[in-house]
């Protein structure tokens, strides 16, 4: 656990940092502090995701005071959000107001993946909420913070329609905020938000239920929806949109890549890897959309285990390497360095497997290098057909009609 320190125009906000790969922000809920989220941080950076907590502004051992309005959270958030590369944002009551306020602008929108509110929706009833902060000694119904909260329901109600991302409800068990005609209500306004629940934890979900909690965050994290946004805001900050590419841009062919490893039914690890495989250049497209030095920035978009995929893929000298790869002993010989290095079995699978899906899609729109190249890479992809699965055979068959009849 990394700890530190942001610093805002009127206050010193701290946090703590675990892990490495797609980043989790996480907002705590009125009267916690950071520490909560630990239990919640330690599995999540043990499936590959890096997690940032604040103590947000008046609480723990952040300075400034709770008394400030909601927009003074929402600021903190958006400076937050800065500090990481396209986190999901993850609000627990107020964190969750500070969200919505955040994201209310659509270009802090633009570096987030997904939402997930926790026990949390925009417009809740504010009897309930006064009946809930008074009772268990809690005396909090009366204070500046959450009259302005609860004062800020159009505008809260108005953030959530504007949302523009995958979003995740979790609600509480029996004694949490967020009840059926919550729900109905914030559907109303995000259509296509997802809910689930959290059995046995009351309001503050974090504290009660810190493992299964983790579990929802870091399958959320692992959706195709969040995964291919955060892909996405990518390849539109690196320029991908703008390079021309068979078939109209390189982000154009790299998403049809992972769409096509998809339909395979590859690893989700395999479908990102698909979707960014031409990130560091290749040795037949050498436009980059990031240096190996920045490794740490591909891994935060797609994880370790897929970065190591596209890394070996960008190195890959071709024609040298390939005719290993049916072989006993294939190996990946570096175009920069010509140094050999064995492949294992998962490694040869899935370059193998990205490789035809890279080169199919080239061979569907760009006729000058189907007629070219069309049967060479045929007949290299049947010595690879004990390799691949069924649908990438049939893809291959396919491919095979189409160039032969032309």
């Amino acid at each position: 656990m990394i700890d530190g320190a942001l610093i805002r125009p009127d206050a010193v906000l701290r946090f703590d940092r675990l892990g490495s790969g797609p980043a989790a922000l996480l907002l705590h809920a009125g009267g916690e502090r950071r520490h909560v989220w630990h239990k919640v941080m330690e599995p999540l950076a043990k499936r590959g995701f890096l997690t940032m907590a604040f103590d947000q502004r008046g609480h723990g051992d952040s300075g400034g005071s709770r008394d400030t309005p909601l927009t003074a959270f929402g600021a903190d958030a958006v400076a937050m959000v800065e500090r990481l590369t396209s986190p999901i944002v993850v609000g627990a009551s107020l964190g969750g107001f500070a969200a919505l306020i955040a994201l209310a602008d659509p270009k802090v929108q633009e570096n987030v993946a997904g939402l997930v509110l926790v026990d949390v929706v925009p417009d809740p009833d504010p009897a309930r909420v006064r009946t809930f902060l008074d009772s268990d000694g809690l005396n909090m119904s009366r204070t500046f913070l959450v009259d302005d909260i609860l004062g800020r329901a159009e505008s809260l109600r108005a953030a959530a329609a504007a949302l523009n991302l995958p979003v995740l409800v979790i609600r509480a068990g029996s004694g949490g905020a967020v009840r059926e005609q919550d729900q109905d209500r914030f559907l109303e306004l995000v259509p296509d938000a997802a809910f689930t629940s959290i059995a046995g934890a009351g309001h503050l979900v974090a504290r009660d239920k810190p493992l299964e909690l983790a579990k929802v965050i870091g399958d959320f994290l692992l959706q195709d929806s969040v995964r291919d946004r955060r892909i996405g805001l990518f390849l539109a900050r690196s320029g991908a949109d703008a390079i021309p590419h068979p078939g109209g841009t390189l982000a154009r062919h790299l998403h049809r890549t992972g769409d096509t490893l998809r339909a395979w039914g590859s690893s989700p690890a395999l479908v990102d890897a698909g979707r960014l495989h031409a990130a560091y250049g290749t040795d037949e497209f050498l436009a980059a959309l990031a240096t190996r030095t920045a490794r740490e920035k591909v891994e935060a978009v797609v994880g370790s285990e897929a970065e190591i995929v596209i890394d070996s893929y960008c190195r890959c000298d071709r024609d040298r390497s390939y005719p290993t790869w049916h072989a006993d002993t294939p190996a990946l010989i570096d175009r920069h360095t010509g140094e050999h290095e064995p492949l294992s079995h998962e490694m040869r699978l899935s370059l193998i497997e990205l490789t035809v899906a890279n080169e199919l899609d080239v061979l569907e729109h760009d006729p000058e290098m189907a007629a070219r190249f069309g049967i060479a890479l045929l007949d290299l992809f049947a010595r690879w057909r004990p390799f691949l699965g069924d649908e990438a055979k049939a893809a291959i068959s396919r491919a095979a009609c189409s160039i032969r009849e032309a």
